[in-house]
């Protein structure tokens, strides 16, 4: 049997979420990495300096030619790219919007590993959405990449169901986890020609925005269960928060909970929890850091902030 054809491939993203597919397309045979294209550097060290995106470190580390796609450079990075002469580009969480130009290019397209079931969560933050909606599964969606935002046609869908202790932390790793395979297997039914391309359905299209810092700002009046997948979908970034006496509270963990009275005010709770009234229910906070402090459980906030009767937590 002929060795199958390997692939002249550019890989396109920027999160840690998409660094173990970068590795695992590294790694492969078939495929064969003329360059990683991420977006400018805008993290910072401890001493100020720019460094790279968790994509463009791995390319760095695995000695693969690293192209920055700052702003207002779509025409020279497009030119870079086609003078690679790529089969394949793979693109996952980019945050760049591509153009026909540049879809045209690989003779087997772009190929989006997208981190919802399409057409559901179409966007830029469908993982965090996931919880904020409650569902009980979400996955991978392998699409031929369009001109829309995450409009093109289907190769693969693949689901994960959702632990209810997660956070979107944990179901970032989860996903993380779980994409190579995915994109791997659905790269090469491609390449052979295994699989057909369809058509996303009209029916059950949403879309997801990136969640803004100040949505972690909890509205006491709000039911308990909203609140608690607020917290959830936040936990890392960009955090759920509070303030106890004008002092910001990060709230980390929390489960709904039975009891009722006026919205952000303290009741009676199981110990080691501290139980806030909310819009409908209460919440009880198991894990909280305080400013200036490190994330600790609630008994142990409790023990040395003990609440007066009566008081409660204000919004930020």
């Amino acid at each position: 049997m002929a060795e199958p054809p390997v692939l002249r491939t550019v890989f396109m993203g920027s999160p840690a979420l998409a660094v173990p597919s970068l590795r695992a397309l590294a790694e492969a045979p078939d495929f064969d990495l003329h360059g990683v294209v991420t977006v400018g550097d805008a993290r910072r060290s401890r001493r100020g300096a720019e460094v790279p995106t968790p994509v463009g470190e791995a390319a760095l580390e695995l000695d693969i030619p690293l192209i920055r796609w700052e702003r207002g450079q779509r025409r020279e990075v497009e030119a870079q790219i086609t003078a690679m002469r790529p089969d394949l580009i793979v693109v996952i969480a980019f945050a760049r919007i591509l153009r026909p130009s540049l879809l045209q290019v690989p003779r087997l397209g772009c190929v989006n590993l997208h981190a919802s079931i399409l057409p559901w969560g179409r966007g830029a933050s469908p993982i965090q959405h996931a919880l904020l909606e409650g569902l009980d599964e979400t996955g991978w969606t392998v699409m031929l990449m369009d001109e829309g935002l995450d409009t093109g046609p289907l190769l693969v869908t693949r689901t994960l169901s959702i632990e209810e202790d997660w956070n979107a932390g944990d179901l970032g790793l989860a996903m993380s986890e779980m994409g190579p395979g995915v994109l791997i297997s659905a790269l090469r039914n491609w390449r052979d020609g295994v699989i057909e391309p369809r058509v996303q359905p009209e029916e059950g299209v949403t879309f997801t925005r990136k969640i803004p810092r100040e949505a972690g700002v909890l509205d006491w009046s709000l039911p308990a269960l909203d609140l608690h997948r607020l917290v959830r979908a936040l936990n890392p970034e960009p955090g759920a928060w509070c303030r106890r006496r004008s002092a910001r509270l990060g709230i980390l963990r929390t489960r709904p909970a039975e009891g009722s009275g006026e919205a952000g005010t303290v009741l009676e709770a199981p110990k080691g929890a501290l139980r806030i009234a909310c819009g409908k229910g209460a919440l009880d906070l198991l894990e909280l850091k305080p400013e200036g402090k490190g994330r600790m459980p609630a008994a142990d906030y409790l023990r040395g902030r003990p609440f007066s009767p009566g008081e409660g937590l204000d919004r930020g």
